[in-house]
């Protein structure tokens, strides 16, 4: 069964699945694509030829599309909820297609019976709360706050805020991310409020959650005042990347998806402005030891639906504070002159060379930049002294050993 995919209530396209070939086609709307004024959904999309009868076709469905689906903890309570299905992505995004990241929205008329289990069926009549798509691979909830209390919002409404809880294989995570967060916020850094809570203390919290738990809450930049909802795309969706390929690192075929290909676009896409907070953002990240910032991790949002501006901060984690997680940048700083799975260069390693080669994929002028990101790498190291006590010891203690032993000055 075909299902509509819109961006707010404007009519992009047509999703139709062919259960027996395993795939999903996506195909624009005419008037939309002949539209001199249409809102954007995907950059990759604008440079391509739109017009129907094109379709673009993915298995298990179009990356773009993947993309806007939950990972890690949040995708197998989805997954369990769903029971078995012939397509479990395309059954996935029509379960979440009211409430998935930016502005789009995908919508079925009716059930198809050959593609959801019954268990499926039964959830939608009793109201399961899972049908929202936060992607990433650490648990979360959509909260909305009503009469000044933090709840799980009821089935159709939005959430306007994301509850990002800690996970038993790291160590004050959830304090781990606030203190970052403070730290990026008190650098000059475009950083959504954010605070910790208790779990308990939001209301309908699912049993599938410990309410004895501290609880990040961060305020969701997809989500205006008055119900409006704000588009937004990662570079996963931006370079048409399927979202287990991240890590563009772990391919030999994705060398030109770097921390150098993103400068460019954003240059190109938000302007010199969000370029330069971009630049700041690698500088941070390098210095408090952010080894995990993926293609999913950088994103662009939509204020008007038609031009890009750098999307806030989220998911800054110092990372080299677990001894098992890998210590080189998540991807590379600029393209190899040929095919390797060599991985990128350790975070301790990383100078302004190599800020500046990633640079090198704009016209900026690098006299200029490379005076504004190495005050700016002053400041991150002054402005840690004050954030430090704030931090659990072992997050205090092996981000300030990571600053001492890192090149970048």
């Amino acid at each position: 069964m075909s299902a509509r995919v819109l961006l707010g209530q404007t009519l992009v396209g047509v999703l139709r699945p062919s259960p027996a070939a395993g795939e999903v086609a996506f195909e624009f709307d005419g008037a939309y694509a002949a539209s001199a004024a249409r809102p954007v959904l995907g950059r990759w999309f604008e440079d391509q030829i739109i017009d129907p009868p094109r379709t673009f076709r993915g298995a298990p469905l179009p990356s773009f599309f993947r993309n806007l689906l939950p990972e890690g903890a949040l995708r197998k309570i989805v997954e369990k909820r769903l029971g078995s299905s012939t397509l479990m992505e395309y059954s996935m995004l029509l379960r979440l297609g009211e409430n998935l990241p930016g502005a789009v929205r995908v919508l079925s008329d009716q059930l198809e019976l050959g593609l959801l289990e019954e268990s499926e069926r039964r959830n939608r009549k009793a109201g399961d709360p899972f049908r929202f798509a936060l992607t990433g691979m650490q648990p979360k909830l959509a909260l909305s706050e009503v009469d000044d209390r933090l709840t799980v919002p009821l089935e159709g409404e939005d959430g306007y805020w994301i509850a990002k809880l800690g996970s038993p294989g790291y160590r004050h995570l959830v304090e781990n991310e606030r203190v970052v967060l403070d730290w990026a916020r008190e650098c000059g850094l475009n950083v959504p409020e954010h605070r910790v809570i208790r779990a308990a203390e939001i209301a309908n919290l699912p049993g599938d959650f410990e309410p004895e738990q501290d609880v990040l809450i961060v305020q969701r930049f997809d989500r205006g005042k008055r119900g409006v909802r704000v588009h937004q795309e990662d570079f996963a969706q931006i370079f048409n990347i399927a979202p287990e390929e991240r890590y563009a690192t772990q391919s030999a075929d994705l060398g030109w998806a770097h921390y150098g290909s993103i400068s460019a676009v954003i240059h190109a896409m938000c302007g010199e402005e969000d370029h330069r907070e971009y630049m700041r953002r690698l500088v941070f990240m390098v210095l408090s030891g952010n080894a995990d910032a993926h293609l999913k991790n950088w994103a662009v949002v939509y204020p008007d639906g038609l031009r890009a501006r750098l999307a806030p901060v989220y998911d800054f984690v110092s990372t080299v504070v677990y001894e098992n997680l890998w210590s080189h940048s998540a991807l590379r700083w600029w393209e190899p002159p040929e095919p390797t799975l060599e991985p990128a260069k350790p975070l301790v390693a990383v100078t302004m060379e190599d800020l500046l080669g990633a640079a090198s994929y704009t016209p900026v002028d690098t006299s200029v930049l490379v005076d504004d990101l190495s005050d700016f790498g002053q400041t991150v190291r002054e402005t840690w002294e004050s954030v430090a006590p704030r931090a659990p010891e072992l997050v205090r203690q092996r981000v300030t050993a990571h600053l001492h032993a890192a090149q970048l000055k």
